[in-house]
C-alpha cells in the first residue's frame, strides 16, 4: 500500500527539482534587442509598462516618436510586448531593419500607386446580374444601400460631414465581417475533410484585416458616438448570422452578395473623394487640408506629408480590389486554386522594398508622392522587374 504512494511522491519531488534547475535558455525581448534572461537585462519596470516613456538605457529610440501613443490609442498596428512569454518560448524573428510593431509580413496589403487609383476612379465596374441568385442578391443589396443612405443622411452632393463620418464607421464595421466568416468556414472545411484549402483562406483573412484597418484609420480621424456604436452592434448582430447561413447553403451566392456590397462601398468612397476635392462643399472645408493619420501612412506606405484624402483614395482602391475578388470567387468552385496567390507575393515583395528603401529614394509612385517629388519615379519599379 505504501510503496505506490512513496514512488509517486518521489517522482513529483524529482520532477519539481528538475523543472526548477532548468536554465532559462531563451531570450526575452526588450525594445528591439534580444537579451539573455540569465544576464542583467534592462527589464521594464511596472511603471514603464503602464505607458510611461522609456529611459535611455532601455533603447527608447527603437520606437519612433510619431509611432508612440496618441492619447489612449496606438499608431502601431502590431506591438511586441516586453513581457516574458509564459511558456518561455523563443522571441519571434524580426527581419533586419524592420521596427517592432510594423505591419511588415502580417497579411500584407497592396501598396497602391497613383495611376492604379486614377484608373479605378475613371471606370467603376458594376456586375450585371445573370442568374436568379444574382438578381436576388443584387436586389437585396440595393434595398439595403438606399435604406442606409436614408438612415445616415448621405447624399450625392453637399453631404454633411457628420453623416459621412458615422456612415464610414458603420460601413467598415460591417465590411470586415464577410471575409472572416468565409475564411472560418473554409478553415473548418479544410480540417474536417483533411484537404488543402488551395489558398483561399489567406485572401479572405487579408480582406477582413484590411477592412478592419479602414475602421481603425477612420477612428483616428473622428469618434463614434453612442448612436453610431449602437448601429454598429445592431448591424453586426444582423449581418453575421445572415452571412453565416448564406455561406453554409451557397458559398457562391455569399461571395456575389459581398461583391455587390463592395460595389456600393466603391460608390461611397468615390463620391466622398470627389466632394473632398471640390471647393465649396462641406467635406472640402473640413477635410481637404487634414493630414493623414500615422496609422494610414504606415499601412499604405504614404509619405510624411500625405493628406487624409490620400488615405481615402487608398480605401477606395482596396474596396475595388475586394469587389473584384469576391465577384471572381462567386464564379469558382470551392476546390479551385486561388488565382490571387501570386498577387499576394508581389504585394509582400513591394512592401519589403519600400521598408528597406534608402531615405530620399522614390521606390514606387505611391499615393502622395507627387507632393514631395513633383514627378513619378520608376527606379524602384525597374529594380523589382
Amino acid at each position: 500500500m505504501l510503496a505506490p504512494l512513496l514512488l509517486r511522491a518521489a517522482s513529483r519531488t524529482s520532477c519539481t527539482k528538475t523543472f526548477r534547475l532548468l536554465p532559462p535558455r531563451y531570450p526575452r525581448v526588450t525594445g528591439t534587442r534580444a537579451v539573455s534572461s540569465g544576464m542583467n537585462a534592462n527589464v521594464p519596470t511596472d511603471e514603464q509598462r503602464k505607458g510611461r516613456p522609456l529611459s535611455s538605457s532601455m533603447n527608447a529610440t527603437s520606437v519612433p516618436t510619431d509611432e508612440r501613443r496618441e492619447g489612449n490609442r496606438s499608431n502601431i498596428h502590431f506591438r511586441l510586448s516586453p513581457q516574458r512569454h509564459p511558456l518561455n518560448a523563443k522571441a519571434a524573428d524580426v527581419p533586419l531593419g524592420v521596427a517592432p510593431g510594423s505591419h511588415f509580413g502580417q497579411q500584407q496589403n497592396h501598396v497602391w500607386q497613383e495611376h492604379e487609383i486614377e484608373a479605378r476612379m475613371k471606370d467603376l465596374y458594376h456586375h450585371i446580374p445573370v442568374t436568379y441568385t444574382d438578381q436576388f442578391m443584387h436586389t437585396l443589396m440595393m434595398t439595403m444601400y438606399h435604406s442606409f443612405n436614408a438612415l445616415t443622411g448621405f447624399q450625392q452632393t453637399n453631404t454633411p460631414v457628420k453623416a459621412v463620418e458615422w456612415r464610414l464607421i458603420v460601413l467598415e464595421s460591417v465590411a470586415g465581417v464577410p471575409g472572416f466568416v468565409a475564411a472560418g468556414f473554409r478553415h473548418f472545411r479544410s480540417l474536417r475533410n483533411l484537404e488543402r484549402d488551395h489558398g483561399w483562406i489567406h485572401t479572405l483573412l487579408e480582406e477582413a484585416e484590411n477592412e478592419r484597418m479602414h475602421l481603425l484609420t477612420c477612428l483616428k480621424m473622428f469618434n463614434a458616438g453612442p448612436a453610431t456604436r449602437g448601429l454598429v452592434v445592431a448591424a453586426q448582430i444582423t449581418m453575421t448570422p445572415f452571412l453565416f447561413t448564406t455561406y453554409l447553403v451557397n458559398p457562391k451566392a455569399a461571395h456575389r452578395f459581398v461583391g455587390y456590397l463592395e460595389e456600393t462601398a466603391c460608390e461611397t468612397y468615390k463620391n466622398v473623394i470627389i466632394q473632398t476635392e471640390t471647393p465649396g462643399t462641406p467635406l472640402f472645408e473640413e477635410w481637404s487640408e487634414l493630414p493623414a493619420p500615422a496609422i494610414a501612412k504606415g499601412y499604405w506606405k504614404l509619405h510624411d506629408d500625405a493628406l487624409w484624402v490620400d488615405a481615402l483614395k487608398c480605401m477606395f482602391a482596396d474596396e475595388c480590389n475586394h469587389r473584384d475578388v469576391n465577384h471572381t470567387f462567386s464564379t469558382m468552385d470551392s476546390d479551385d486554386p486561388n488565382p490571387f496567390v501570386e498577387k499576394h507575393k508581389d504585394d509582400a515583395a513591394k512592401a519589403w522594398y519600400l521598408e528597406t528603401a534608402k531615405d530620399g529614394e522614390q521606390a514606387f509612385s505611391t499615393v502622395g508622392s507627387w507632393r514631395r517629388d513633383g514627378a513619378v519615379g520608376t527606379k524602384g519599379e525597374e529594380r523589382m522587374k
